[in-house]
């Protein structure tokens, strides 16, 4: 089995048979513990190495291998919890390699009947009459593909688009300080669904602002947008409200009558002030 090859033809039938970027991945990654084992025609993987590869879950894993195996790019057997299961790679290469062989056979022959020109004439005739007979099925094949070729680049467009934003919210979730585990990605995907990347996203700068760094208080600002009919962030109180403004007196409105006044002035209405004090004093001594 030649890996350039088999990797050329995969990407080439991506294109009318598109797969979710995980299924891509999964292939990928046997492929490669395939080309190290030294392409046996069944060898076995355990679970946790492809689930630590690929980045998924159990249950994704299953999923995303029965995808493969409906579409025809491998074959497994489970053997039990103890044991790991066995993968067998359905080649692209081996059938093509088979048909080159046929054609070459083909073509030997063909060469040997040029010998006889009543060969020739006949295997002429019968091209000719096959050929004619195909070319409108042919034809028709050709643009139903090209049409798959269409459809399937749109869907590879929206795919890396959501794989993009995927990618940022599992991003964000660990720089947030969340818990990660292997059914994270899973959660992610399934809120962005839901809820859409927007959503999502602000909801755990949300979560990580008030710090509940939770699933749960993730999955609860959510429903509470839904259910208030838009999102609500919490912005910063102004700091004016949380100023306490001082009491006012009557004093507030009152002028200083020392503006009106010089220096001078001042000190004169200062020692009148003293000698008035002084004699007042004097006047309480003498009557004791």
């Amino acid at each position: 089995m030649n890996y350039i090859r088999e990797i050329n033809s995969f990407m080439d039938w991506l294109e009318i048979n598109p797969l979710e970027a995980n299924t891509q991945a999964l292939w990928f990654h046997i492929m490669a513990i395939a080309n190290k084992s030294g392409w046996p025609e069944w060898f076995t993987i355990a679970n946790l190495t492809l689930m630590a590869k690929v980045g998924i879950s159990e249950n994704t894993l299953n999923k995303h291998r029965n995808i493969l195996i409906q579409k025809g790019r491998i074959e497994y057997k489970n053997q039990g919890k103890q044991k790991a299961g066995k993968y067998r790679i359905i080649s692209f290469t081996s059938n093509t390699e088979v048909k080159q062989e046929d054609n070459n056979s083909v073509t030997s022959n063909t060469e040997v009947r040029k010998e006889d020109t009543s060969n020739i004439e006949v295997s002429h005739e019968v091209s000719h009459e096959v050929s004619h007979e195909v070319n409108p099925s042919a034809l028709y094949k050709l643009n139903e593909t090209k049409q798959n070729i269409c459809n399937s680049t749109t869907t590879e467009i929206e795919k890396e688009s959501f794989d993009e934003e995927f990618k940022e919210l599992a991003k964000l979730y660990q720089k947030c300080g969340f818990d990660v585990n292997g059914l994270t990605s899973d959660w992610l995907m399934d809120l962005k669904d839901r809820y859409g990347f927007d959503w999502v996203k602000n909801a755990i700068l949300e979560a990580e602002k008030r710090g509940k760094r939770t699933k749960t208080y993730v999955e609860g600002i959510l429903q509470n947008w839904k259910a208030s009919g838009g999102m609500k962030l919490s912005t910063d109180q102004d700091k004016t409200q949380n100023t306490v403004q001082a009491k006012k007196t009557k004093f507030h409105n009152f002028k200083q009558r020392s503006d009106k006044y010089s220096a001078d002035e001042l000190e004169a209405v200062a020692e009148r002030k003293r000698q008035e004090y002084m004699e007042k004093l004097k006047k309480q001594s003498e009557a004791l």
